[in-house]
């Protein structure tokens, strides 16, 4: 059974509704990291950091290479960084349209 555009945008959403995932899409904008950068950087134990990058991986947000014994992440399109930039933007203008909008009413 063929999924729609819409089912797969709900799973991303679903995936990237996570405080946690959201700071390892942030860092690894940056550069590509190993487990063990991303566990230091987020200060996160290793089975979370792990299931975390997991759930990225299944909806194609990440993708790991191993190099030697290590394996590096990286985002699989720089555009998901600039969609969370956006997000973050339109969530900021709405806080502050929120805050505008309660002092007027106090006054």
């Amino acid at each position: 059974m063929e999924r729609s555009i819409f089912d797969i945008q709900a799973e991303f959403c679903r995936a990237m509704g996570n405080a946690t995932r959201l700071q390892i899409v942030h860092i690894l904008r940056e550069r590509p990291m190993s487990v063990s950068e991303i566990m230091e950087t987020l200060e996160l134990g290793q089975s979370m950091a792990s299931r975390q990058l997991s759930v990225l991986r299944s909806v194609g947000v990440v993708f790991g290479e191993r190099e030697g014994n290590v394996m590096r992440y990286y985002l699989t399109d720089e555009t998901i960084g600039e969609v969370c930039d956006l997000v973050r933007r339109v969530l900021t203008d709405q806080v502050q349209k929120k805050s505008s909008v309660l002092s007027i009413r106090q006054l």
